[in-house]
């Protein structure tokens, strides 16, 4: 739908926002939205249809590159427009996955920022850039981020590697100073490679006992703990704040 979108539109369109992250592989939280995001050069605003929502903004060329033969707003460009679209914690979650797949830095969304026009939500699409980071490996440990300050806890260093004996970990979280490990458990940490799940669980379950022996306390959650102050409520009493 895009290719026939981008087709019809003439060829000064470039997908953008949300179906532009799609095409660069970047993470969306809400998946996939319902109508194409295309973006013109121009002012006047956009036109919202049933398949397509038409953005007119400026749009210099080298906010724009080919992906399979199809104009694409880059991957900074892409970030700085969500950013000021979305909610924080959305704009977040793909602004991590932009980082983490590497080829940008905060800097080239910033400045990325300075070719837009002149628009609404300014301010917080600044401090999720800010806050966005590409050592945030899943959708899950960035909501986790953004859950934890929400709620006011110290930040975390993420993926450290800790030794224990002939072993190193990478765990998703660590508050070093209070000996705590977090990590969140998504699906995706059971169905990776060519592994069965049994023996992913397996592995986790090894790996867990390993730490807790060296004297970490490991915290886990899901998505459902990211839902209310729970979490923040054990993890407040672990941390010892």
């Amino acid at each position: 739908m895009a290719h026939a979108t981008l087709k019809a539109g003439g060829e000064d369109l470039a997908l953008s926002h949300e179906s532009a992250a799609l095409a660069l592989g970047l993470s969306l939280w809400n998946g996939a939205p319902s109508a194409v995001h295309v973006s013109v050069d121009g002012s006047g605003g956009g036109r919202r249809g049933s398949t397509r929502w038409r953005h007119a903004t400026r749009l210099d060329e080298e906010d724009v590159q080919l992906v399979g033969g199809v104009r694409v707003t880059t991957p900074a460009r892409t970030v700085a427009d969500l950013a000021c679209t979305l909610t924080f914690e959305e704009a977040v979650c793909v602004g991590d996955s932009a980082l983490r797949l590497g080829g940008i830095t905060s800097r080239e969304i910033d400045e990325a920022f300075g070719r837009c026009s002149r628009r609404r939500g300014i301010a917080r699409a600044r401090r999720a850039v800010a806050f966005m980071d590409g050592r945030s490996e899943s959708v899950g440990e960035s909501r986790s981020r953004v859950y934890l300050d929400r709620h006011g806890l110290p930040v975390p260093d993420l993926q450290v590697e800790i030794a224990v004996g002939a072993h190193t970990y990478r765990p998703d979280l660590l508050w070093k100073y209070a000996g705590v490990i977090g990590e969140f458990d998504g699906m995706a940490k059971y169905t990776r490679g060519m592994q069965s799940s049994d023996e992913v669980v397996v592995q986790e379950k090894l790996r867990e006992d390993a730490l807790r022996a060296a004297g970490w306390n490991v915290q886990r959650w899901m998505w459902k703990d990211l839902t209310d102050d729970r979490l923040a409520l054990r993890l407040r009493d672990v941390l010892g704040i």
